[in-house]
């Protein structure tokens, strides 16, 4: 996975930080429920709890979480970046990630975003699983 020119591969946080950081805090700065800091991001990756994948549009950050009741394995497009946005980063790579995910044993792929999902990501076999509500209080 990664061996085409055009695929995302398997990145250097420590090597790609000083412009992969800079994408975190975008996140960030867009996106005020997230509680973390960009240097969560790194020592995620530093412990392999993540994984930095660099792509030519940008980066994706995933991890692995488990659901508690059925052990089912989820793996977790947690940070997706990309230097112009509106190209559906999510569409052109989920053959990529899916086939990752299913190789490391993964059931599920999972992307979560405050941003509606575009008609054509459910016609992609994407499915919306639930939306979350906060107060404050």
């Amino acid at each position: 996975m990664g061996e085409k020119l055009d695929e995302p591969y398997l990145g250097n946080i420590r090597q790609e930080w000083h412009w992969v950081k800079q994408g975190i805090e975008e996140i960030l700065e867009t996106q005020k429920n997230l509680t973390f800091i960009a240097e969560d991001v790194y020592v995620a990756c530093i412990n392999n709890t993540a994984q930095l994948w660099v792509a030519p549009e940008g980066f994706v950050i995933t991890t692995g979480c488990s659901d508690e009741y059925s052990d089912i394995r989820t793996l977790l497009i947690w940070l997706a970046w990309a230097r112009v946005k509106g190209q559906d980063c999510v569409i052109k790579y989920t053959p990529y990630f899916s086939q990752l995910a299913k190789e490391a044993g993964y059931a599920l792929l999972e992307v979560r975003t405050p941003i509606p999902a575009p008609p054509r990501w459910l016609d992609s076999e994407w499915q919306l699983d639930h939306f979350v509500y906060t107060r404050n209080i």
